[in-house]
């Protein structure tokens, strides 16, 4: 007998089941990706798609997208900080792949296919992190833009995410911005960096995220 063993059986039997509960309760919630810390992150509020209205059903071509902003604009014609959802109809969708029930494209002008001037345009979102630890926030998403795409920043922190300067036809591309990455307690801003090369521009965005509340009674509801 082991002196492990040894020590064991001179306990009474009642501490001996103590022990042996213990022990078990130790492994079970100290395993990776068991499904009690699967369930810790809660999803963010204020995270929308582009072309969305509060309730995350497309907004209406040629209006004002209710939650993105221009925070930058090459083109002094149109400086925001309104943008709008590109018409599904007209030019440059077809080059553009299209609008859906998800998301739309949004740009400076919801006539995009008139073209804005070359350089950089910033489209930012701004969500709220109150109620959560903002150091277990994460998000996800896919995007395509015109042209390239130069970055994803978190309250200006550049998070390396970029997009092919053709990818507004080549489709949606993933993106990930992994805790520890910017995010703060309160008010954070995402913002979305697009080079326009030339003619049209325009961005497409699907979000989404998760973090851990505060309040751990969230957890079990």
């Amino acid at each position: 007998m082991t002196p492990l063993k040894n020590y064991y059986i001179l306990f009474p039997m009642k501490f001996r089941i103590i022990l042996t509960l213990l022990f078990l309760f130790g492994i079970f919630f100290n395993v990776p990706g068991t499904y009690s810390q699967d369930r810790k992150k809660l999803p963010i509020p204020g995270l929308y798609n582009t072309g969305v209205d509060n309730n995350k059903y497309p907004v209406a071509d040629g209006e004002t997208d209710p939650h993105y902003f221009l925070s930058a604009s090459a083109d002094a014609g149109f400086p925001g900080p309104d943008v709008k959802v590109v018409y599904s109809g007209a030019f440059p969708i077809g080059p553009w792949i299209q609008n859906d029930n998800e998301s739309k494209w949004i740009a400076p002008r919801a006539d995009a296919g008139e073209f804005n001037a070359p350089g950089v345009y910033v489209y930012t979102l701004v969500f709220s992190l109150d109620g959560f630890k903002p150091e277990t926030a994460e998000i996800r998403g896919y995007w395509t833009s015109d042209n390239n795409g130069s970055g994803i920043m978190i309250n200006g922190n550049n998070t390396n995410n970029f997009t092919l300067y053709n990818a507004f036809e080549t489709g949606l591309f993933p993106f990930e911005i992994k805790e520890g990455e910017g995010f703060r307690a309160g008010m954070n801003s995402i913002s979305f960096i697009v080079y326009n090369g030339e003619a049209p521009t325009g961005l497409r965005v699907v979000i989404y995220g998760e973090a851990e509340p505060i309040d751990v009674a969230l957890l079990i509801r």
